[in-house]
Formats: structure tokens, C-alpha cells, sequence
């Protein structure tokens, strides 16, 4: 009962702040994102730590200067994702849509009219938040998978937020499970998203690729879902084109998954997002410990990709 009341103060101090950015003006929340990163990076100094030693691994040619720098675009970046999340819940469709432009989606929309369900895997990357606004012009039931935020209030609020367009939030670890139930069920066509480069921790670690060259723990959902139902995948690829305004395009991965050998579809997932982030790396996710579990780490039976060296 503590730990709930201590959550829910923490939201009802935070929601004022909350309503009044997602009712600003986009210069004014962009004011407010600039003074947050200053807080975050210089006062809090938010992972600073983990910031640059991930970026030192995924590249070793840059200098200190260029690792700082990279650290700092990268937490203001951050900052811009965190009160655009907040604004969406007082933009309107057209507004949103005028910011966050995707090039080819007559391509899924005919995936749709055929009633062939689809898997979506995205990224860390320039606007990971955004994507569920496509929801609006895709002719699929949408259901995003997210990991639930612990503080039970500020969940609720997200749940809200990335559901405004149509969007139905499946927790991550009953996904598998409900999509498997919803095909099965064959009640809709449905469009599964699922941001696919989160890191398992040890006691779930099971699968390792390489990323960057390094042996790194991922998640096989997407490609089981699709494997065993035979779904086309697709990585969605989401550049931002500047302060406020990203553009996406739908990369087809394979018509059919369940033709393709093992790992194919991971491999070929974190082979596109790592060319996306090489173009654009300051406008990826660095806080996250992307290679902090090891094989060795791992506490079940590992397999390994064939892209890990033997």
C-alpha cells in the first residue's frame, strides 16, 4: 500500500506539468525539452556513464570530443521524445500527421485489403513514440507491444497516450500468447508491432546476434509469431528530418516468413537498424545496456546466431 501511494503522489505532482506541455505550442515544449536536458545531462547526469560506453563500443574510431558530443545530441534527442510522448495527447491527427510522414503505406495497406496479418518490427530510433499515429491510415487492427512502466499510474497514462490513434497495447510478456490466440482465433487481421531491440536480462536471455560486432542478447518474438504463421515482416525505418518532423518507410524484410531458415529475420532486423543508426546515431536510445548480458551470463540453453563468430 506504501509503494502504491508513493506512485500515485508521484503522478498527481507530475500530471499539472504533464496537461500544461501537451497543451503548449511545439516551440514552447521544445524550450521546455532544452531546459530538461540540462537538468538531465549536466545536473542529473541521467546513465551519462552508459551513454558513452555504449557509443565507444559501436564506434571505436571516435575521439573523447566526438563520443561527448555524440552523448550530448543523443540526450537531447531523448529529451524531444519524452515531451513529444506528452504532447500527443493534445495534438490533433492532422498535426501529427503532418510531422510524421511515412512513404509506402499503400504497400501494407494492400497486406490488409488481402487479409494477410503482418509483423512490424521498429527500433529505438528518431521517433519510436510517433509510429503508433500510422494507426489512423493503416486498414489493420493494430496491436503494439510495449513493456509495462512499473509506477502503475505513469503506465496507465502511456497506455492512454499510445492508444489515442487506435492502437491496442499488448504487455510483453503475454504477447506471444495473445497473438498467437488472436490468429488462431482468426477474428481480425491484424498488424503486430513489437520494438525489437530491447535487451533481455540474464535470466530471460536465451538468443545472441552480433549488433555493432558485438555478441548481443535479443528477442526472437517477432520472428516466431511470423514464422509460424507465415506473415510477412517488415522493419519499419524512421529518419527525422528535423526538430519535430521524422519521415518512415516500410522496409519489407520477406513476403514469408515461414520460408525463411532460422535467425533470418532477427539478423536481417538489427543488420537494417544498425545501417539506420550508422546514418543518423544521434538519434538512437544509448541509455540502454545493450551488451551487458554474455552468453556466459545466460541462464538457460544459448543459441547462437550464425552471424556470431565460432
Amino acid at each position: 500500500m506504501k509503494i502504491q501511494t508513493m506512485q500515485a503522489v508521484a503522478f498527481y505532482l507530475a500530471y499539472p506539468i504533464i496537461w500544461l506541455i501537451a497543451r503548449l505550442p511545439f516551440p514552447a515544449i521544445y524550450f521546455i525539452s532544452d531546459g530538461v536536458y540540462i537538468l538531465v545531462y549536466h545536473v542529473l547526469r541521467y546513465r551519462r556513464e552508459v551513454i558513452f560506453k555504449n557509443i565507444k563500443t559501436a564506434f571505436p574510431e571516435l575521439s573523447e570530443k566526438e563520443v561527448i558530443q555524440l552523448s550530448k545530441q543523443s540526450t537531447r534527442h531523448f529529451c524531444d521524445i519524452f515531451v513529444e510522448m506528452v504532447k500527443s495527447t493534445g495534438i490533433s491527427s492532422q498535426e501529427l500527421h503532418d510531422r510524421f510522414v511515412c512513404d509506402n503505406l499503400e504497400e501494407i495497406n494492400a497486406f490488409a485489403k488481402a487479409e494477410q496479418p503482418i509483423v512490424i518490427l521498429i527500433g529505438h530510433q528518431a521517433s519510436y513514440e510517433w509510429t503508433m499515429s500510422l494507426d489512423d491510415f493503416i486498414g489493420f487492427t493494430t496491436y503494439a507491444v510495449y513493456k509495462p512502466i512499473k509506477n502503475a499510474y505513469f503506465d496507465n497514462y502511456i497506455r492512454k497516450v499510445r492508444s489515442k490513434f487506435g492502437s491496442i497495447l499488448i504487455p510483453m510478456k503475454k504477447a506471444y500468447h495473445i497473438m498467437q490466440e488472436r490468429q488462431k482465433s482468426k477474428s481480425d487481421v491484424g498488424l503486430y508491432a513489437l520494438v525489437a531491440d530491447q535487451s533481455p536480462k540474464a535470466a530471460s536471455a536465451q538468443f545472441f546476434t552480433t549488433f555493432f560486432d558485438q555478441i548481443t542478447p535479443v528477442f526472437m518474438g517477432g520472428e516466431r509469431i511470423s514464422k509460424e504463421y507465415g506473415m510477412p515482416v517488415f522493419f519499419l525505418q524512421v529518419e527525422k528530418v528535423k526538430r519535430g518532423y521524422y519521415k518512415a518507410h516500410f522496409e519489407k524484410v520477406t513476403d514469408d516468413a515461414s520460408q525463411e531458415p532460422k535467425w533470418m529475420v532477427t539478423d536481417t532486423f538489427f543488420q537494417l537498424l544498425e545501417k539506420q543508426i550508422r546514418k543518423q546515431p544521434q538519434y538512437y536510445l544509448w541509455t540502454h545496456k545493450r551488451w551487458k548480458v554474455k552468453p556466459e551470463d545466460a541462464r538457460r540453453a544459448v543459441e547462437l546466431s550464425p552471424r556470431v563468430p565460432q
